[in-house]
């Protein structure tokens, strides 16, 4: 029981929370990232609520942030347990640190109680102990919530727990910041005079961009700072304290995409070919058979099964083709892949081609598009395609049922063949790099603007 208590030092009291480890490095940060996710997330018992986003993005931190709510609510400190699986060898190693718990609680008179397991994807077969302990009725009263680094565990093991994870339990993201979130945490100040959109219409953008507009040159210089760091909390607060992202934090984020790809038996050598064709593809439409003689891997499901498992990390993003009379996406034609986050695209372009920080076009057209991605989440997945007839739009966003779609085209210089891909939609908004146009059925916007208010 003593080793449970260094892990729960609110035990001792509701104000001990402040020694906590992730409490203490948060508090201490110049930029402290709080989730609106914070705020609009309600335990309740009986329910597995489970977070996942890539690694380095939050997770613990959100968790004990959250206990943190909890204990400001004057819930009883022991009926909230936290515990780190990862030095756990196994599920049933879990079930016996969860059992002596439950069984601390019921010494101790606590009634509905709050398990956190983080890292639980470092346990194999994890979801074996919490089937086996709500089977036998052990969890009565106990809502649990699990984080894990290893995104696709997570998933996969919250799939084989059918029935057991109450009415409401929910399967949450913690992603990186959007350039509107690095608006608020940067430019608090500046954030709170945007208005936002509120439904995705021409009318509605056109009316919104005018409450962003006097704050243009500072967004500029944000927005290029966020080219550099992405939405990383930790890269964003090493970048303004240091002036300069450091090695190390290079090096940290390129183990977590190599060393999630090895735990699930596959080759950094093929991650590494996979990536560099990637940087070089990026925003072209590539089938997977393309894609495989591009980077030297000898078969195209091969190709296919690595650029999945960097989809459910977060890492890659995919755009398939939409058919606009079904409004269904057709999985067999050519694919458009982005990195999700700047700063991940950064890491791997340095690492293969030695290139520092390097911004271009298609590195551009990624962040707005992962961007404009976060309108359209519906159960984790993004609802966001391409399109192309004898134009292409780079992406159509479908919110419910309906599609919206956008051109990107970062240049000096618009000029009307820029719309083409727009017209067949008979509306849409062209991402520009400096130029605005308000237009009834189609306006040209800049990208810090457009994406400062969605």
């Amino acid at each position: 029981m003593v080793e449970l208590s260094l892990l729960n030092p609110w035990w001792k009291g509701k104000e001990y929370i402040r020694e906590d480890k992730h409490i203490k490095e948060f508090e201490e940060k110049k930029y402290k990232w709080v989730p609106k996710l914070l705020g609009e997330l309600e335990l309740i018992p009986n329910n597995v609520f489970t977070l996942r986003g890539p690694r380095q993005v939050g997770k613990t931190t959100f968790m004990k942030l959250l206990i943190k709510k909890l204990l400001e609510k004057n819930i009883n400190e022991k009926s909230i347990f936290f515990w780190n699986c990862d030095e756990l060898l196994d599920f049933r190693e879990l079930s016996a640190i969860l059992r002596e718990y439950l069984e601390f609680s019921k010494i101790n008179h606590v009634g509905k109680k709050y398990i956190f397991l983080d890292e639980i994807s470092r346990i194999k077969n994890w979801q074996m102990s919490i089937k086996s302990l709500e089977d036998s009725g052990e969890l009565a009263d106990c809502g649990i919530f699990l984080t894990g680094s290893h995104t696709l565990d997570i998933k996969y093991g919250i799939e084989r727990l059918p029935g057991r994870t109450g009415k409401i339990g929910k399967d949450l993201l913690l992603l990186p910041l959007t350039f509107s979130d690095y608006i608020r945490l940067i430019k608090p100040e500046i954030y709170e005079k945007i208005k936002k959109i509120k439904r995705l219409t021409v009318k509605e953008l056109n009316d919104k961009i005018n409450s962003i507009r006097p704050f243009d040159s500072e967004l500029k210089v944000l927005f290029n700072q966020y080219l550099i760091t992405g939405g990383f909390p930790l890269v964003i607060n090493e970048f303004f304290t240091n002036k300069k992202i450091p090695e190390y934090i290079y090096e940290l984020y390129l183990r977590w995409v190599i060393g999630d790809i090895v735990k699930w038996r596959k080759q950094e050598k093929i991650l590494m070919q996979l990536m560099n064709s990637v940087i070089e593809k990026q925003a072209s439409a590539i089938s997977w058979d393309s894609l495989s003689k591009e980077s030297e891997i000898k078969s195209h499901k091969t190709v296919s099964s690595y650029v999945e498992d960097l989809e459910n990390m977060f890492v890659l993003l995919v755009l398939y083709f939409l058919e606009i009379n079904k409004k269904i996406p057709d999985y067999n034609k050519n694919k458009k892949i982005y990195f999700s986050d700047p700063f991940i695209y950064h890491v791997f372009n340095r690492k293969i081609f030695f290139k520092e920080n390097e911004i271009n076009p298609s590195l551009i057209e990624s962040i707005v598009i992962s961007n404009l991605s976060r309108l359209t989440y519906e159960n984790s997945f993004p609802n966001i395609y391409y399109w192309k007839n004898k134009k292409e739009v780079d992406c159509l966003l479908k919110i419910k049922n309906e599609i919206f779609p956008f051109e990107i085209k970062y240049q000096n210089k618009i000029n009307k063949e820029d719309y083409k891909g727009l017209y067949h939609f008979n509306k849409g908004i062209l991402v520009t790099k400096d130029t605005l146009t308000i237009g009834e059925k189609y306006s040209a916007i800049p990208a810090h603007l457009i994406l400062g208010i969605i």
